[in-house]
């Protein structure tokens, strides 16, 4: 070898390093979106300990989830369930807009939603048999 191979290699920068390990993998990931809803370490706890329409996320997840009930299928049985919100996915959109509005409406059909959030959120079922706007929910028709 002579000097400027030496010094070529010296110089050389190193590609990044990319960490496949556990703590690696649950690292924590800061975005603002995430500072607005509760932070669970594992989905498993969050459905343990939240309630139908809360919104959370995990420290290692880039996303947003909703618990609702599982309705169909072997694999979310009866119990609870998460539905996840992924940013840059088009259905359903994971704007915060959005992912609240999904909240709302689960917390209304599941859970202890409030008048209030039902004229808001409700949909015209929701609204009409909580007795929000005309028979049939809508505030301007069926009265």
């Amino acid at each position: 070898m002579n000097l400027v191979e030496i010094l070529s290699i010296l110089n050389e920068e190193e590609g990044e390093e990319v960490d496949t390990s556990k703590e690696g993998a649950t690292g924590k990931k800061n975005l603002s979106r995430k500072g607005r809803v509760k932070t669970y370490s594992s989905i498993k706890k969050a459905l343990s300990n939240g309630y139908f329409g809360q919104m959370f996320t995990t420290t290692a997840a880039n996303r947003l989830y909703v618990i609702s009930k599982g309705k169909w299928g072997s694999k979310s049985g009866r119990g609870k369930i998460a539905k996840g919100f992924t940013p840059g996915s088009s259905t359903p959109s994971s704007a915060f807009k959005s992912v609240k509005k999904h909240a709302a409406r689960t917390m209304l059909r599941y859970g202890s939603g409030s008048d209030k959030l039902a004229a808001k959120y409700g949909s015209r079922t929701i609204k009409a048999s909580r007795g929000i706007g005309g028979k049939d929910g809508r505030p301007d028709k069926g009265k």
